[in-house]
């Protein structure tokens, strides 16, 4: 059963590589996923965090932990609806924008090391895995 277990595997390689990118990103201040999180933030801004669980795919008292992090590193702004309280959204701020452009270089570095020890055509695949598993995930055209 372990040989062939596909959820072993995939949690074995995704440490590996999280620890990669955790590793480049350190200098930087930022985890890989507080990098994924402002990342989507970014793209999505302003965005209601249940708007995120979708793409995410994880528990919503995790990614609510996860966004009081960034409120503390003052890298995400709460914005509320004084009319409704449940309206809560998320943009970046000033300060989680120059983290961005500030992660990028780690970030580079990983994903040159991932796309060398992985080879394009598994990336590929595993993207697409992931977009047929979630087709919130996109696929790079080309």
């Amino acid at each position: 059963m372990l040989r062939g277990c596909v959820a072993g595997r995939t949690h074995q390689i995704a440490r590996i590589v999280s620890a990669r990118y955790d590793q480049a990103l350190r200098q930087h201040g930022v985890t890989s996923n507080q990098l994924t999180l402002l990342c989507l933030v970014s793209m999505l801004q302003p965005v209601r965090p249940a708007d995120m669980l979708g793409y995410l795919q994880m528990e919503q008292s995790t990614l609510s932990r996860n966004l009081e992090r960034l409120e503390k590193h003052e890298w995400v702004r709460r914005l509320s609806d004084p009319e409704d309280n449940r309206a809560v959204k998320f943009e970046l701020t000033a300060v989680g924008t120059a983290k961005l452009r500030e992660a990028y270089a780690g970030w580079q570095e990983a994903q040159e090391w991932a796309e060398s020890a992985l080879g394009q055509d598994n990336i590929g695949g595993l993207e697409r895995t992931a977009h047929r598993l979630n087709p919130l995930v996109p696929v790079r055209k080309g």
